[in-house]
C-alpha cells in the first residue's frame, strides 16, 4: 500500500478544532494503542511483532483512519508531529527491541503519583502508608475503573452489550 505523506503539516489548532471533534475519542484511543505496543507484549492472537513492523502498522492504522474521513490535516499534522521516523522515537515504546524503555516507564509512573499527590491526597500533609492505600483502594481505583467503562462501553459498538451483575 502507498501512503500519500504530501499532505501538508498544520497545526496542533486545527487538531483541536470542531471539524475534528466527533472524531477526537477514536483518534486518542487509536494513538494509545499505538503508544503501547511493545515486541515483548504479544498482540491478542499471541504474536509478537518487530519494532519496524509496529510502527508500519501504527502508521498504516492512522493513515487509512484519516484518510477513510476526508481527514487530511489531522494526518498531516500527526505524520509531523507524531509518526514521522525522527518523532516517533521520541515517543513510542516500540522502539527498543529488547527492553521496555526505563524513562517512559517512569514518566508514566511520576505522571500516576503526580495525579495522586493532586486529586486524592491533597487535603493531607504528611499521610500514613495504610492512610494513602486506603484512599488508593476507596478513590484512585473506583475513579479509573469508571473511566476504563467508558472507554470499553464506546469499544463495544455494534456488539450486543455486557451483562450487568444481576443478570446470567
Amino acid at each position: 500500500m502507498l501512503l500519500r505523506l504530501g499532505w501538508s503539516p498544520v497545526t496542533r489548532q486545527y487538531f483541536l478544532s470542531s471539524d475534528t471533534s466527533p472524531h477526537r475519542r477514536q483518534i486518542l484511543r487509536l494513538f494509545i494503542r499505538h503508544f503501547c505496543e511493545h515486541s515483548i507484549l504479544p498482540d491478542r492472537d499471541g504474536i509478537s511483532r518487530t519494532p519496524k513492523q509496529i510502527r508500519d502498522d501504527a502508521v498504516r492504522d492512522m493513515y487509512l483512519f484519516c484518510f477513510q474521513r476526508g481527514l487530511r490535516e489531522v494526518w498531516g499534522y500527526l505524520w509531523s508531529a507524531w509518526y514521522c521516523p525522527r518523532k516517533w522515537k521520541l515517543w513510542a515504546r516500540s522502539t527498543c527491541k529488547d527492553f521496555i524503555g526505563r524513562w517512559r516507564t517512569t514518566m508514566t509512573v511520576e505522571n500516576l503519583w503526580r495525579n495522586l499527590e493532586h486529586r486524592t491526597l491533597h487535603d493531607f500533609v504528611h499521610p500514613r502508608l495504610d492512610q494513602v492505600f486506603y484512599l488508593i483502594i476507596t478513590d484512585l481505583i473506583p475513579t479509573f475503573s469508571a473511566k476504563m467503562q467508558i472507554f470499553e462501553r464506546d469499544s463495544r459498538a455494534g456488539r450486543s452489550n455486557p451483562l450487568t451483575p444481576g443478570k446470567s
